[in-house]
């Protein structure tokens, strides 16, 4: 940057007095100038060299005073003021003034054009803003190159620290570090030490207290270094941060002002390109994965060789034990038909399943589609359902306590070795699922050998006959109670549930014992069955558990 300190060298400036501020003068920066006289209004930028002949003010010192006091509000660079003509001398309470303010007041020779000021310091300026815009070029094309090239996180740190003098690291949205430059060491362990006393907090509202110096940018105190915090964003997503530390003795504030923020924002935009090449290239690797999951539970490979040849090419084996698992993922509130599930629940849903084999040691193959999972989890057939049980306890005792508003329905069946089980895998887990929801609601694991009680029911409930003998005997019933108001239907599961006994039947029904008693008879009477007949009594129990679990399997 252009700085007063170095407007007073220049040759037109030979014969100019500095008369305060002078230690101020290289961190005074200059990005413009003009002459300006009163009154001052809002004429004046930031960061402004004024130049003026005080003509107005004449030997009037407070009228200048005045005039030195709006120069100081409106953050001008310096004020020069050519004496000789309209004004003596600079009065003393002025000089005071702008002292008090650190605020360059600069006497100039009357024998100096202002023209000449103006065209040389702009001339300046704009040497100085090509080879900024040059190095920028430079900067940038460089961290393209490296991209391009294949480097990694660190690779793009590395960079930064070559170009900007001071180590810098990459992290994650989480803190972790995944990237950093060769002189970083001193940065990483205090950031490691800062995200250790920071726990649990996480990262992105630790930086909500932090100090902003330029758009997003923050800065905080690691230890006794100022640590630059930058967060560096793809497709609308915070993927992590670039850490840096400032030079010994240099302020945040001062820091914004000079070319180094210009290459940290460069490697800041690399780093995301980063993120989004790689998110690029891993949503095509697991878009690859699942689809050759669904493919072997759906069965649709019909070459053994062909599976086989995928799966090595994808890091899977399959020819290992597997227990299958059908997952489902369900909102805790009122259903709807296709709930949108967020990607970051997805997300995290799978990182969690992925830990839960990993301390098992167990090999998995996962995939899902939408709120559809399935999960096939290395395990030996004698030790299936022992295996699930453990696996499922450890993924939803980490999961279900983050997400919440959300739970999961899970079905499982026993699989053995062998290419051509995954798909009789897959379907008796799905099996499992549905009936397991039916039965006991969202958010339960069912076994698939615990179902076989339901699976005949929906088999004896979709033969002709059968189906015909249930409405037969249980539409009366159901007719009947709709119109009375009197629930025969759950006075017959009751009753049979308690193997008969009327006393125990009428106590948790809470009826006399004659009411009872009425409402078997009309319940023998409305079926045309005996309840003290053996027979009868199967046929209408069997009824009733058939009628029950078509009702369950209605939407």
């Amino acid at each position: 940057m252009l700085t007063v300190k170095d407007v007073i060298d220049m040759d037109v400036m030979e014969g100019a007095k500095v008369r305060t501020a002078e230690t101020w003068l290289p961190l005074r920066r200059v990005d413009w100038v003009s002459v300006i006289e009163v009154p001052v209004d809002n004429f004046i930028r930031e960061n402004e060299l004024i130049l003026s002949s005080a003509i107005g003010c004449s030997q009037d010192t407070g009228q200048f005073c005045r005039f030195v006091r709006d120069v100081i509000r409106s953050g001008a660079s310096a004020l020069a003021v050519a004496t000789g003509h309209y004004l003596s001398r600079i009065p003393e309470e002025a000089i005071q003034l702008a002292e008090n303010k650190k605020m360059p007041l600069i006497e100039i020779p009357w024998e100096i054009r202002f023209s000449d000021i103006v065209q040389r310091v702009a001339k300046e300026l704009d040497r100085k803003q090509d080879r900024i815009a040059r190095l920028s070029k430079d900067v940038q094309q460089h961290l393209l190159q490296l991209l391009l090239g294949g480097a990694n996180l660190s690779g793009i740190a590395t960079a930064t620290e070559e170009r900007w003098g001071q180590p810098a690291i990459i992290v994650g949205e989480s803190g972790e570090i995944l990237g950093q430059s060769p002189r970083s060491k001193l940065l990483s362990r205090l950031w490691a030490e800062y995200l250790e006393k920071s726990r649990p907090v996480l990262v992105h509202q630790l930086t909500a207290s932090r100090n902003p110096i330029h758009s997003e940018w923050r800065w905080f105190q690691l230890d006794e270094q100022t640590c630059l915090e930058m967060p560096i964003r793809s497709a609308r997503k915070l993927q992590g941060y670039l850490l840096s530390l400032l030079p010994d003795g240099k302020g945040a504030e001062e820091f914004a002002k000079t070319e180094g923020l210009m290459i940290l924002e460069h490697a800041a935009t690399t780093a995301a390109l980063w993120f989004l090449q790689n998110q690029a290239v891993r949503e095509t690797e697991l878009r690859f994965r699942h689809d050759y999951i669904w493919s072997l539970a759906k069965g649709e490979f019909h070459s053994q060789e062909v599976a086989r040849s995928r799966a090595r090419t994808l890091g899977f084996d399959i020819g290992r034990s597997y227990v299958c698992l059908a997952g489902r993922l369900e909102e805790s509130g009122p259903r709807r038909p296709e709930p949108e599930v967020p990607e970051q629940l997805i997300n995290r849903l799978e990182s969690e399943i992925q830990r839960a084999g990993r301390r098992m040691n167990r090999r998995l193959l996962v995939a899902s589609q939408g709120v559809e999972w399935v999960v096939y989890l290395e395990s030996s057939p004698e030790q299936a359902t022992e295996t699930a049980h453990e696996f499922l306890d450890r993924l939803e005792g980490t999961f279900l306590q983050e997400a919440s508003g959300w739970r999961i329905s899970w079905g499982v069946a026993e699989n053995r070795a062998g290419l051509f089980t995954f798909e009789n895998g897959y379907q008796d887990a799905r099996t499992a699922l549905e009936i397991g929801r039916k039965q006991k609601g969202p958010g339960h694991r069912s076994f698939f050998k615990e179902t076989g009680l339901y699976r005949a029911l929906r088999h004896l409930g979709n033969h002709t006959e059968m189906r015909e003998i249930t409405w037969k005997t249980m539409e009366q019933l159901f007719r009947y109670s709709r119109q009375r108001g009197i629930d025969l239907i759950q006075t017959l599961k009751v009753y049979i549930r308690h193997q008969c006994n009327v006393s125990q039947t009428a106590r948790e029904l809470n009826l006399h014992r004659q009411s009872l008693l009425y409402r078997l008879r009309k319940i023998e009477f409305l079926t045309g069955l005996t309840l003290l007949n053996p027979d009868d009594l199967f046929l209408l129990h069997l009824s009733l558990k058939i009628w029950e679990n078509e009702m369950n399997e209605r939407p």
